[in-house]
């Protein structure tokens, strides 16, 4: 059966938690929307019992065996998961794209807040979607920052979006994948993401997302400054753009709990309290308790930390 539009996310067995917590944000949006979560072990976990009455369809590596440079990908990267999971997304795009017309990835540490309908929209009349990373661009002010831009990518491959006429696009992104999925700051090579660079040069009808609100995260603090409206108390992007998305990275939470980012503690912990309901542990919890031991860490005597080498140096050898 055909679909109009789908979203999908790609893990390992171990995060479907995290899948499903981004099905639950996009559900409360649009109750009919489909997600298919793509798993990336080589060994079948049955995932039946927490799908039951869900529109997730799961997706297997058996499943992908008909796309163009697939098996290349899967035996190229296949001792290397996250490298997998990163060089895999253009051909779980492509196989979406046999059934449906519009289809949206995202990562699963991605969750939604806000309506998102409008970006389904915009692949009316666009093949392609992308989200800029909006890191910081004064050279002088935040010098590595800057560099960051030419090291990690101008968009983010945590999100992009695709209809059927743009298949030539994520084919493309496909086969350099294959080639090369890794990191080579010589000649700007970062992974799946820097060939994002390309799409709107070598490709028309390719969308720039200039809306801020979209992909929230730790490396657009500067440039997407969190504002709170004083009228309905949301906390709105540069006054003006309500919060569609926030990637939560590691760096991203983090910041959120030491009070860098702390217009989005509300938002953290709704998304902690839905990981939390799908069986992920409390990862703000947890974060805190590593503060902690850094924090302690930090003030052990020099006597203390020759103490731990000694043990771990004994614990290595007696076991």
């Amino acid at each position: 059966m055909k679909h109009s539009k789908a979203f999908c996310t790609i893990i390992t067995n171990n995060y479907f938690s995290w899948a499903l917590s981004l099905y639950d944000s996009l559900q409360k949006f649009d109750k009919d929307i489909i997600l298919y979560v793509a798993v990336v072990d080589h060994t079948f976990q049955d995932h039946s019992d927490e799908i039951s009455g869900k529109n997730i369809k799961i997706l297997t590596l058996d499943d992908l065996g008909n796309i163009k440079f697939s098996e290349e990908i899967i035996n190229k990267y296949k001792d290397q998961l996250n490298i997998l999971r990163w060089a895999l997304k253009p051909i779980v795009i492509s196989k979406c794209l046999e059934f449906i017309e519009k289809v949206i990835f995202t990562d699963a540490d991605i969750y939604f807040f806000n309506p998102y309908q409008f970006l389904f929209d915009y692949l009316d009349t666009h093949h392609i979607l992308l989200t800029p990373h909006w890191s910081p661009m004064n050279p002088s002010k935040n010098k590595i920052e800057f560099e960051t831009i030419f090291k990690n990518g101008i968009y983010n491959a945590g999100f992009i979006g695709a209809k059927r006429e743009g298949r030539d696009v994520i084919e493309f992104w496909a086969e350099s994948c294959y080639t090369f999925c890794g990191k080579n700051a010589e000649v700007g090579l970062h992974y799946d993401q820097t060939y994002l660079n390309l799409f709107p040069i070598y490709y028309d009808n390719v969308l720039v997302i200039k809306h801020k609100g979209c992909n929230v995260a730790s490396w657009n603090i500067e440039i997407c400054e969190r504002k709170l409206d004083p009228i309905n108390n949301e906390v709105k992007i540069i006054g003006e753009y309500p919060i569609i998305f926030i990637h939560f990275t590691n760096v991203t939470i983090d910041g959120i709990l030491k009070n860098t980012d702390p217009l989005l503690k509300n938002h953290l912990l709704e998304f902690n309290n839905t990981m939390i309901k799908n069986g992920f542990r409390d990862i703000i919890k947890e974060r805190l308790a590593y503060f902690e031991r850094l924090i302690k860490e930090e003030n052990e005597t020099d006597w203390d930390k020759l103490i731990k080498r000694i043990k771990r140096v004994y614990y290595k050898i007696r076991y």
